[in-house]
């Protein structure tokens, strides 16, 4: 009789180990020159197109503003994807994070002015499903630029 107590190898192992997992799904690695280089294009072409907009007499035709931010952060997601080596959609979503980071501090800025010269009742109310909808909206387009870039290679 053999004793048993020997552990058994099974190649049927239920968790893959990290060097097994690694071609079925690749890493997720951000890169901060892929993601600053998005974040310039994205401000300078929604600074330039605004300002097209502005001297062509249209800057007041509400409807065209929303498509100059999605021009301008797609370019930056996919200026974001095509310098990054790898992961190319989440460069792009980073830098649509940058895009709303910035604005919320520029944003808060400019309403803490606000409240230095009027006081706090000149605050509008805070839309929360508007800013979540708003912000959902900036991340599609730099998410989609990235992954496009990358998906292009």
């Amino acid at each position: 009789m053999t004793d048993s107590a020997e552990p058994r190898s099974d190649s049927t192992d239920p968790v893959p180990s990290a060097a097994e997992a690694s071609p079925e799904r690749p890493e997720i690695k951000l890169h901060p020159l892929a993601i600053a280089v998005g974040g310039i294009v994205a401000f300078l072409l929604l600074r330039l197109l605004a300002l097209a907009l502005s001297a062509s007499g249209l800057g007041g035709q509400l409807y065209l503003l929303p498509l100059v931010q999605f021009i301008a952060l797609y370019s930056g997601g996919f200026a974001a994807g095509r310098i990054a080596p790898s992961s190319g959609f989440m460069n792009g979503v980073a830098v649509a994070v940058l895009y709303i980071v910035v604005w919320a501090i520029l944003n808060a800025v400019n309403e803490a002015q606000l409240v230095q010269e009027a006081g706090p009742l000149a605050l509008p109310k805070m839309n929360m499903g508007g800013i979540v909808i708003g912000d959902l909206l900036n991340l599609m387009p730099a998410a989609f630029g990235g992954w496009l870039a990358h998906r292009g290679r």
